[in-house]
């Protein structure tokens, strides 16, 4: 009875002890926001259109993808440039780490646009970053 009493103590101790560390590490929200542009100016029928924007973790091995750390989902947009804002985990961003930003247009559920070069989702802290979409 005496063995029972002490493993649930120390399984107590274990827990609190491994909560604590979690608490350290809380979520803490952060917001990046900039703006979806088109290269050329295309008729896109709103009614059909969905924008998907991401934060992706570029760090990981050359052989595995971009962890995604971020995504917003804008439909039926007006027009463009068209505004994002992507709220992630502020401890999920290291110094010195590589992240971007992928942004594509999707009509019918068919991709039609999308960013062809890399953005630097932290390059200077940029008040607002700018996407731009090619065919």
């Amino acid at each position: 009875m005496m063995a029972l009493r002490t493993a649930r103590t120390i399984a107590a101790a274990g827990m609190l002890a491994m909560l604590a560390g979690c608490a350290s590490h809380a979520y803490q929200p952060q917001y990046l926001n900039g703006n979806v542009t088109l290269k050329e100016a295309l008729s896109l029928p709103a009614a059909t259109t969905l924008v998907r924007v991401r934060l992706l973790d570029d760090n990981s091995q050359a052989d595995a993808p971009a962890r995604l750390l971020a995504e917003q989902t804008l439909e039926k947009p007006k027009g463009f440039p068209l505004a994002f804002s992507l709220c992630y985990d502020k401890h999920a961003i290291q110094a010195g780490g590589s992240y971007s930003l992928q942004a594509q247009v999707y009509v019918d559920g068919e991709l039609r646009l999308q960013n062809s070069s890399r953005v630097n989702a932290f390059s200077g802290q940029p008040t607002q970053l700018q996407v731009e979409l090619i065919k």
